[in-house]
């Protein structure tokens, strides 16, 4: 009976309840243009570039847009439009919403898949070598543009970065050689004050001229994320479009790992508990984190007890892809087994509810 209870409880107060997750990306299915005019023509282009914004935000997927089914839709956006508007600011800005379940089937069509709203959050430590071979680290309050391209890559890509402050304790902790050498255990101590997911560094500075290099700017990059570690570098003829392009290129390899896609017509089952749900609200928010993920087609709770809930997912995706999805979540930290049975893991796992701060 006391199951039962909390079961209707969750129904009936679950749309009321507010999820808390950590670092969400909200209006992915929305976008705005700086526009100089409310010109018919003008406003046709500005939707096909809300359009082609709003795929990537999804995707993290560059190439999707060479797809005939995604070239067709930019080429009549009024399909996918719900609703568009004019805001006046500083500049003149269209807004444009888009249909969420058909922009999926199209994601879906031209063989991608959907990023979750939960992305992790970037500490970008970025070194800049000039051409008299000076160093310099920027900070948060940086107007370079190199600084300023990059910031508008992670939006337009619905990653949220920063930059260290640089300030007294920065300083003191973490210099331009510690950087540019990338001492990582410096950086990370000094990086704990942000509590970012992850922490990005990137290197600016001149190429050596080779026959095969003709560019003249190059930046490589790293990223560790948790256990993950990435790096990967590009290159360019004026150095203040590389914050843009490592920006975009590390984006693209955290978007092929976590973004889930819907192709299977086999539906999947697995069960999983989460224990440290103190709350009703605990339990109503971790449902709600579970259904949040793409490719979750029902979350359904089978009982609850001792501060543990355990549902069963129905899902339309590998196993593996909702794990990867689900550890981008800082309020469910999967609770280690002695087991190595991967038949095992497949069918259940366990994991453990932090409250969000």
């Amino acid at each position: 009976m006391q199951r039962l209870m909390i079961i209707v409880g969750l129904v009936l107060i679950a749309s009321f309840l507010p999820v808390q997750a950590a670092d969400e990306t909200t209006e992915l299915y929305q976008h705005r243009v700086q526009v100089n005019s409310q010109a018919a023509s003008e406003r046709a282009s500005a939707l096909r570039d809300a359009l082609q914004a709003t795929l990537l935000k999804l995707t993290g997927d560059d190439t999707v847009m060479e797809h005939p089914a995604v070239q067709s839709a930019l080429a009549d956006v009024r399909g996918l439009l719900v609703q568009y508007g004019y805001q006046q600011e500083e500049q003149l800005w269209l807004w444009a919403q888009f249909d969420q379940p058909q922009v999926d089937r199209l994601i879906q069509q031209a063989g991608s898949g959907i990023w979750s709203n939960v992305r992790p959050r970037l500490l970008v430590w970025m070194v800049v070598e000039e051409e008299d071979l000076s160093r310099q680290l920027m900070a948060a309050d940086s107007e370079a543009i190199i600084v300023q391209q990059l910031r508008n890559a992670a939006r337009r890509r619905g990653v949220p970065v920063q930059f260290p402050l640089l300030d007294l304790n920065d300083t003191m902790t973490v210099s331009v050689l510690d950087a540019w050498a990338r001492f990582m255990d410096t950086i990370n101590f000094a990086s704990s004050r942000y509590s970012p997911d992850g922490v990005v560094v990137i290197r600016v500075y001149q190429t050596e001229p080779s026959a095969e290099q003709t560019d003249k700017w190059m930046a490589d990059w790293t990223l560790n994320l948790g256990q993950l570690r990435w790096q990967g570098q590009v290159t360019g003829m004026d150095k203040s479009e590389l914050g843009a392009k490592a920006i975009s290129a590390l984006t693209a390899d955290l978007a092929e790992r976590y973004r889930i896609g819907s192709q299977s017509d086999v539906l999947n089952r697995w069960q999983l508990t989460i224990h440290d749900l103190k709350t009703l609200e605990a339990t109503i928010a971790a449902e709600k984190v579970l259904a949040s993920i793409p490719a979750i087609i029902d979350v359904q709770l089978l009982g609850y007890g001792n501060h543990a809930a355990r549902y069963e997912l129905t899902m339309q995706a590998d196993i593996a892809r909702i794990r990867q999805a689900i550890d981008l979540s800082k309020q469910l930290r999967p609770i280690a087994t002695t087991s190595t049975d991967e038949e095992s893991a497949n069918l259940s796992a366990d994991y453990r509810w932090v409250d969000p701060q």
